[in-house]
């Protein structure tokens, strides 16, 4: 079924409060945000904070993205794979009780991860798990490593697990695979963002050379019927250890927030009608 619900990632680039960023989202006219799920530190605000600022803009939560910073301990034996699982199983759990119905989830995180390994199968199980006893669905992303997507998923039958298909990584990291063709009926959520085949941007839908007619074919064939979320990303801070561009390669250049979600805006209102 298809659903043209605008919804927007609440990062987005600007070094903004999240008050700010979320009513700007808001403002720009997006009904649904996708938000960071992640344990509370010195710079992430904590979850009941950030579902409380969504449902004071009216934003619904299309998804949350799980934090990934520790993942590639979860294939290697030992207590920080051991102690990761468990603090993600936690913030699973969060998700429920919030009645988040979906997080995005990596497998890896680098293009060179550990190898697939028993004890990192069990433990994404045991993910699984804790995502069935909390009426949460995990969306497995497709990143650098697209292999790990593909055995993971051949493997894995819990009705909750499904595919996150990101369409700027498809594009950039693996061009020769159709992710949301090859998983159409285990799409559960998506990444819709643009760029240029050599860097991962998160540019704006359009401000690339994805084909968006067959992104948009795939998706309309597919079994997905969640919004067509953008996960796009000004480069205005190196908070996140991302290289801020030059003036010449970047299409946003002083370009200020409201401007920019007003553009991301009528992108996706044009893709969703297939005028991109």
């Amino acid at each position: 079924m298809f659903n043209a619900t605008p919804a927007m990632a609440g990062w987005f680039g600007y070094p903004l409060e999240l008050d700010d960023r979320l009513r700007l989202i808001k403002e720009a006219g997006f009904q649904s945000v996708l938000l960071w799920w992640a344990t509370e530190s010195a710079f992430e605000p904590s979850v009941p904070h950030k579902m409380e600022t969504a449902a004071k803009y009216g934003l619904s939560v299309e998804n949350a993205h799980l934090q990934f910073a520790g993942v590639n301990a979860l294939w290697t034996d030992g207590s920080d794979g051991e102690h990761y699982c468990a603090e993600l199983a936690g913030l699973i759990a969060e998700a429920g009780a919030y009645e988040v119905p979906t997080l995005v989830v990596h497998l890896t995180r680098t293009s060179a991860p550990p190898p697939f390994s028993g004890i990192g199968f069990s433990r994404f199980l045991r993910l699984c798990d804790a995502a069935e006893r909390a009426n949460v669905d995990l969306a497995f992303e497709n990143l650098r490593a697209p292999e790990r997507l593909y055995e993971f998923m051949k493997r894995v039958d819990s009705p909750r697990a499904g595919v996150c298909f990101d369409s700027g990584h498809n594009h950039c990291f693996c061009p020769d695979r159709r992710v949301c063709r090859d998983f159409a009926a285990r799409i559960k959520a998506v990444h819709l963002h643009d760029n240029d085949g050599t860097r991962d941007a998160h540019n704006i839908p359009g401000d690339g050379t994805i084909d968006w007619a067959q992104v948009r074919r795939e998706l309309l064939d597919s079994a997905y019927a969640g919004a067509w979320s953008l996960e796009i990303e000004h480069a205005q801070t190196e908070q996140f250890g991302k290289a801020i561009l030059s003036p010449s390669d970047d299409p946003y250049w002083g370009m200020p927030p409201e401007e920019y979600l007003h553009r991301a805006f009528l992108a996706h209102q044009k893709l969703v009608k297939g005028e991109l």
